[in-house]
């Protein structure tokens, strides 16, 4: 996945118009986006869509889809996957394309990872010019 990590760190400028004035509220105003490369959320989310989600201080505490990345052979990657709470601790991390599998994260191994947000929507963007 060769999402872009400065694209995430641009809000979007008017999500009122994305989602409507009263959600805009329930998300602290603060939404952002990157593009999903890769079939691993498929059908979920599809490559090349725009996804867009708000910030979690950084903490995962309820079941979602997440914004993340994590060290990959000392290169920071970004991943966009499903990830629950397990007990201890632990967070099961999957993609909703069945030909990838599912994986769990101990305490330990969460230490290079860095939680963007929870994803919220995503979108089709489709070019004709």
């Amino acid at each position: 996945m060769q999402n872009s990590l400065s694209v995430i760190k641009q809000p979007i400028i008017k999500p009122e118009l994305l989602f409507g004035p009263s959600q805009v509220n329930d998300y602290g105003g603060m939404v952002m986006t990157c593009r999903m490369n890769g079939d691993s959320m498929q059908p979920t989310i599809e490559p090349g869509e725009v996804v867009a989600f708000v910030d979690c201080a950084g903490e995962i505490k309820i079941d979602g889809i997440y914004v993340f990345t994590r060290l990959v052979f000392g290169r920071e990657v970004l991943f966009i996957k499903r990830v629950s709470i397990l007990p201890d601790n632990e967070l099961m991390i999957t993609s909703d394309h069945k030909a990838y599998q599912t994986y769990t994260l101990c305490a330990d191994e969460r230490e290079d990872m860095k939680i963007y947000g929870r994803v919220v929507a995503s979108l089709a963007i489709r070019r004709f010019v």
